[in-house]
Order: structure tokens, then C-alpha cells, then sequence
């Protein structure tokens, strides 16, 4: 009898501790938190693996997501959970929920909605990174004078994407400093293919044929240039100088008034604007572009040529 008492209370001790136990219970099942996860295209994702662990307790809690990407947890207790969701094809995405507030009765919680990235678009935006970053250190190459290190590091970038522009602009703009324009405009030829709006590429094209003595090229390419781009005062200067040299005196005067028109105090500019008056025979014209070009030059040496030019049309003039 003893015995059999002896395990009565202790059953009744069970039952007492349980019922103690019930409203302490109770604080476990505070909240019911719902959501959806959803690809970039904002598809839902079947399967994903949802992981939360508690802080402080260290539990555990997942599930996969259902038809339509949704999931729900009911009656977890309040805490700070690390959120881990995972699935294959998709980039892993780690999140903190903090619902650290006690609830008398259990709070429904909608989590906006969660997005997920493919692996390929996460490697997509990697490859951009790095892409970017070559892009800046072959142009600080560039500027710092290392031609052939940009060279170089292009060429690396360009092996693996032949119609990167802006790895084919750069590796021209390499090349035109180191004076390997064949090389330079087939660059500069690419890049006007590739992005038909980039009014620098057709500039540098320009450039390039003009040092090739390929007139015609040059000048055709300027034209594209100046379609895209109106106020390059350069791009009309170099048209200007072609023509001045086949003695289209009319045509080159009319592209160096432009340019002057943009940059007023260019010296270059109204230098070459007064030639072709004096090629022209307006002295009074030319010797008003003249001396203004000579107020913009630092060069003595060239101011002092200008003088005796300016000196030669006003003789020139008496006569």
C-alpha cells in the first residue's frame, strides 16, 4: 500500500507541475508569422528551405514553402531568430526577424515578401563587379601613363568578353598613346558598332584615320561624331584642319566659325578662322581673328609670329 501511495503522489506532483506549468506554456505560442518568397520576376518559389533559430534558446525552427511560395509559422515564442532560406539554383538569403516583445494572445505577423536571386543572375552580378573594377584600374593605368599594363589587362577582359565596349574603348585609347593607331581604330571601329550613340568612339575613330592620312575616313567619322554631339569644338576644329589642308578654304571656314562660336577665347581656334580669311583676302577679317588668337596664347614664340603676320596683312593692306 505504501507503495502503490508512494506512486499516487508522485503522479499527483506530475499532474500539479503540469498544470503550474500551463500558463508559463502558454508565452511559447506567441506568434503566427506569415509570408511569401518570390523569385526577381515576383514568381513564387516552391521548396524553398526556411530555417529560423532562436538566439537565445538556440531552437530550431523550418519548413518549405507551399504552392504559391508561401509559409507560415504559428505559436512560436517572442525572440530574435536568425532566418536562413535556401534552395537550390537560388543564392542563399540570411535575414533577422526580431519579434522580442511578449504576446498575452498569439499576433499574426505578415513578413514582406522575400525575394530570392537565381544563382546565375547573383554570378551575372558578380561578373559586372568585377568587370567594373578592371574597367577603373586599366583606366587609372591610362592616366598614370601605363600603356602597356592597361593594354595587358584588357586584352585579359577582352578574351573573355570580345564585346565589352568599354574594355575596346579603353584598349583604343591605349593604343592611340602609344601611336599603334591601325590597332586604335580597329578598336575605336568596334566600339562605334557596338554602342552606335557613343559619340566619343566616333571622335577617337576620327582621330585615329586622321593620323592614318585616311582623309576621307576621318572626316566621315568626325560628321558621326558632331550628329551625336553638336558642341565637340575638337571634332569641328580636326574637320576644319582637313579641309584648310585639301584648300577647302570655304567649307574649313565655316566648321572653324563653329568651334569659335562655342569656345570664343580658343586661340587655336580664331587662329585657324583668320587664316582662312587671309587665304580668302579679307586682311581687315583675318587680322580681327588674328589678334584675338594672339590674347590666348602663353607662347611668346607664338605671339610673336601672330605680330609679324598681323604687321605683313596691315602692309598688305596699304598697298
Amino acid at each position: 500500500m505504501r507503495y502503490r501511495t508512494v506512486r499516487f503522489f508522485g503522479l499527483l506532483a506530475f499532474a500539479v507541475g503540469i498544470l503550474q506549468a500551463g500558463p508559463g506554456m502558454a508565452q511559447y505560442r506567441e506568434y503566427y508569422l506569415y509570408g511569401k518568397v518570390l523569385d526577381t520576376e515576383k514568381n513564387p518559389i516552391v521548396g524553398v528551405e526556411i530555417i529560423l533559430r532562436d538566439e537565445v534558446t538556440s531552437r530550431s525552427y523550418n519548413m518549405k514553402t507551399k504552392k504559391g511560395g508561401e509559409f507560415k509559422f504559428a505559436g512560436l515564442p517572442h525572440g530574435v531568430y536568425q532566418v536562413i532560406f535556401s534552395k537550390e539554383g537560388f543564392a542563399t538569403k540570411q535575414d533577422e526577424w526580431r519579434f522580442e516583445t511578449p504576446q498575452d494572445t498569439m499576433l499574426k505577423v505578415e513578413i514582406p515578401a522575400v525575394v530570392l536571386a537565381s544563382q546565375s543572375q547573383v554570378e551575372e552580378v558578380q561578373r559586372l563587379k568585377e568587370v567594373e573594377t578592371g574597367i577603373k584600374e586599366s583606366a587609372d593605368k591610362i592616366r598614370q601613363g601605363d600603356m602597356d599594363g592597361a593594354i595587358a589587362q584588357l586584352k585579359g577582359m577582352l578574351d573573355k568578353n570580345p564585346k565589352d565596349a568599354n574594355a575596346l574603348f579603353l584598349i583604343g585609347m591605349a593604343y592611340a598613346k602609344k601611336k599603334m593607331y591601325p590597332e586604335a581604330s580597329g578598336a575605336f571601329l568596334q566600339v562605334t558598332e557596338l554602342a552606335p550613340k557613343f559619340a566619343a568612339a566616333f571622335y577617337q575613330l576620327g582621330v585615329s584615320y586622321q593620323e592614318l592620312d585616311d582623309p576621307d575616313k576621318a572626316l566621315e567619322a568626325y560628321k558621326k561624331a558632331l550628329d551625336l554631339d553638336p558642341a565637340n569644338t575638337d571634332a569641328f576644329y580636326n574637320s576644319g584642319l582637313i579641309l584648310f589642308k585639301q584648300s577647302l578654304i570655304d567649307e574649313a571656314l565655316v566648321l572653324f566659325e563653329k568651334a569659335v562660336v562655342l569656345k570664343p577665347d580658343d586661340p587655336a581656334f580664331l587662329e585657324m578662322a583668320g587664316r582662312c580669311y587671309i587665304n580668302k583676302a579679307d586682311y581687315p577679317k583675318a587680322i580681327e581673328y588674328l589678334e584675338r588668337a594672339k590674347t590666348g596664347y602663353n607662347d611668346p614664340e607664338r605671339t610673336k609670329f601672330l605680330d609679324e603676320l598681323i604687321a605683313l596683312l596691315k602692309a598688305q593692306i596699304k598697298k
